[in-house]
């Protein structure tokens, strides 16, 4: 358990450190959106070839951890979809609704997940984000489109295509899994390049989480805030564990899960909202509301799971 408040304290450190150093204008604001593009579109994704180029795929537990984060998925999308029928909110707001609940921050997780649990527990996160980055882009596209107000007569086979494709973490999930399982053998200046880069990734990318929070002036309808947390709370958690332990997983694995269902929407959920007629302004306010309640969300639920298992 110290491992685990130790991990708890250095991301929440770091996080803050991002967030000081935005308030205090330490570099130009500017800097931000170029360290937040170097992130996703470099850093990131090399840690995620280098995790996935490598990972056991012959693991017994894929299976049932695959049907796992299925069923969590389809419960977070239901969950969404109902609390906007609840709210009676605009399309566009129950869109964003949804990713609130789907989507989760690949970040934060595995930054846990790997000073917490050690390299075993990092490779298991790789998996889940292998898994479910897919499967979040291509339903989330799927329900902006459907639920947006205006009849513009838009391709959405190709609006999927091009969300995926522009998709980094995919690419990197793509060509990672590809080298795996051909048994292509990766050069060691281009592995140990992508190593480098991928260990800068998470303290890199815990910085820019923190300058991106953005507490003052939340304007959002608060019921609608007060749903989206309470599926990363307590709905998805107890989702994830009760479908794990049925599936009979091992702990290890459940409190990655259990972890994984906590961790706050994707920071990428606004661009997208922005981009395909979501709810934008109520995206940024989930993602803020979100990112400081799983600080302390997170540390709950491994506690309870470490008592019960």
């Amino acid at each position: 358990m110290s491992d685990i408040i130790s991990t708890i304290t250095a991301v929440l450190l770091l996080v803050f450190l991002g967030q000081m150093l935005w308030r205090r204008q330490f570099v130009p604001f500017l800097f931000w959106d170029g360290l937040s593009k170097i992130c996703y579109w470099i850093l990131f994704p090399c840690l995620l070839f280098d995790l996935v180029s490598t990972l056991r795929l012959d693991a017994p537990f894929l299976v049932p951890f695959g049907l796992t984060i299925l069923v969590g998925s389809t419960v977070a999308v239901i969950f969404g979809l109902l609390s906007g029928w609840f709210l009676n909110t605009s399309g566009s707001t129950t869109s964003s609704l949804v990713q609130g609940c789907l989507r989760y921050n690949a970040f934060l997780m595995l930054a846990f997940v790997q000073g917490a649990f050690g390299l075993a527990a990092l490779e298991i996160g790789a998996m889940s984000v292998a898994i479910l980055v897919p499967i979040a882009n291509i339903v989330s596209v799927l329900v902006i489109f459907l639920l947006r107000e205006d009849d513009n007569d838009v391709d959405l086979v190709r609006a999927i295509f091009t969300e995926l494709t522009r998709n980094p973490l995919i690419g990197a999930i793509l060509v990672g899994g590809l080298v795996n399982t051909l048994g292509v053998l990766v050069p060691s200046f281009i592995k140990e390049t992508t190593v480098l880069l991928g260990k800068a990734s998470l303290p890199m990318l815990l910085l820019c989480v923190g300058a991106s929070i953005r507490v003052a002036g939340l304007k959002a309808n608060k019921m609608a805030l007060l749903l989206t947390v309470l599926s990363k709370l307590l709905i998805l958690p107890l989702v994830m564990m009760i479908t794990g332990i049925f599936f009979g997983l091992e702990k290890e694995v459940l409190l990655v899960l259990v972890v994984l269902a906590t961790a706050p929407t994707a920071a990428s959920s606004y661009t997208l909202a922005h981009q395909l007629g979501g709810d934008a302004p109520i995206m940024a306010e989930i993602i803020t509301v979100q990112t400081l309640v799983s600080a302390f969300a997170i540390p709950c639920w491994v506690l309870v799971m470490s008592t019960l298992l």
